[in-house]
């Protein structure tokens, strides 16, 4: 992390490969409506005829066989999948927003805070499109997992863990670019961010515990965060930067109103030989003799 410190001014520019935020705007304006889209057709249709067939005769075949003849790869995708978890995720903000704090970013800190609200944006998009009459209690229950009962059991869309994992480690991704020096460095925050987004998202389709239309109204509605998010936080930087330097013309401007014209000393004349007066007689001429 101290590489990634650029110095005690970072707050007012902005690291390499950061994106536009008319870019992130954009984003966030094509996801919304599709995500809108998306929601009415998961309350009129539970899953398409595609989805069904993958769920029902790929996914169990390759789940059984890696099962029983991989155990330990089995091991492996449920830790992956943890890594998606709501505790998971949490826990993984709040450590990142103390890092932020510890290392004198507020900013990054709250940029870290406001991306926990891929939870309350889980919570209604799961109560708004439960096929079944779902009472608030029974949504709080599901979210401290009392009996064993979980959202992703009282609801299936969005799948949370695409939700919270592009949240996540979205945000960390550009937190990284934020600070970095080098354009390189932001650009392999992106690339291990959607490797980890890809592989947790994929571990809820081998589980079986979602459809690929969850993961991806999870990964609308993270990325529609994270593109919000980004968005502001870089035009807020953009702001700082320019009235910063506004700042210093004014400071410049005013150092040289408050300048004094000295004049130039006259350049002392250099001794010359005397020259004869203009009253002074003819020479005298020797006496001869």
């Amino acid at each position: 992390m101290r590489r990634l410190v650029v110095s005690d001014h970072a707050a007012h520019r902005l690291g390499g490969a950061v994106p536009s935020p008319a870019v992130a705007f954009l984003l966030a304006l094509i996801t919304l409506p599709a995500l809108f889209w998306l929601v009415m057709l998961k309350r009129t249709t539970v899953y398409t005829a595609p989805e069904e067939w993958l769920m029902t005769n790929v996914v169990p075949a390759v789940h059984g066989w890696v099962e029983a003849n991989l155990p330990p790869v089995e091991v492996v995708v449920v830790a992956i999948s943890a890594l998606g978890s709501g505790w998971f995720v949490a826990g993984a903000f709040a450590i990142l927003g103390l890092l932020a704090l510890g290392r004198g970013r507020r900013d990054l800190a709250i940029l870290l805070a406001l991306g926990t609200l891929c939870f309350p944006i889980e919570w209604a998009l799961k109560y708004f499109t439960s096929t079944d009459a779902l009472s608030v209690g029974a949504l709080v229950n599901a979210m401290l997992n009392v009996n064993n009962i979980g959202l992703d059991d009282v609801a299936d869309f969005p799948a949370g863990h695409a939700l919270r994992a592009t949240a996540l480690y979205g945000l960390a991704a550009f937190c990284v670019a934020r600070l970095a020096h080098d354009r390189r460095q932001g650009e392999v925050a992106y690339a291990v961010a959607a490797i980890l987004i890809a592989a947790i998202s994929s571990t809820r389709i081998y589980l079986g515990a979602h459809y690929p239309m969850d993961v991806l109204g999870g990964w609308m509605a993270g990325g529609s965060l994270v593109a919000i998010l980004v968005a502001v936080h870089v035009l807020g930087v953009d702001e700082r930067m320019r009235a910063r330097d506004l700042a210093e013309a004014d400071e410049r401007r005013a150092a040289g109103l408050r300048r004094v014209a000295v004049p130039r000393r006259p350049a002392i004349p250099s001794a010359t030989p005397a020259t004869p007066s203009a009253t002074a007689g003819p020479p005298t001429r020797p006496v001869e003799g």
